[in-house]
């Protein structure tokens, strides 16, 4: 089994174009959600009810779409198939706050050196 996602998260941030082969947000969410099942740490399920508890999406949406909610209304959300490279890095850095501010949240912080 591989470490918790909270643990490697530092990580993954600092070197993520060596983890996923598309620095997109789609190609990050894919990663997570295959990280999940290969180190069986589960975190998505939890991740999806905490982003719904902030209010700024439907519960029927999956967590990516969740994420997007947080800086898009629900209303518009962009097709995540067709950004650009701007939209990619933004989107990225906001799962990547949110998961922090998750795992703080869950009484999981950050390992060190984030």
């Amino acid at each position: 089994m591989g470490e918790p996602l909270h643990e490697f998260l530092p990580e993954l941030r600092r070197h993520h174009g060596i983890y996923v082969m598309r620095r997109t947000y789609e190609g990050t969410c894919a990663f997570l959600s295959g990280y999940e099942l290969g180190s069986g740490h589960y975190f998505l399920k939890e991740f999806h009810s905490w982003l719904l508890f902030r209010k700024k999406g439907r519960p029927e949406l999956f967590w990516p779409l969740l994420v997007l909610c947080e800086v898009y209304r629900d209303g518009s959300l962009p097709d995540i198939r067709y950004f650009t490279p701007e939209q990619d890095e933004r989107m990225v850095a906001v799962l990547f706050d949110l998961l922090g501010e998750f795992f703080n949240a869950a009484g999981k912080p950050e390992a060190v050196g984030d």
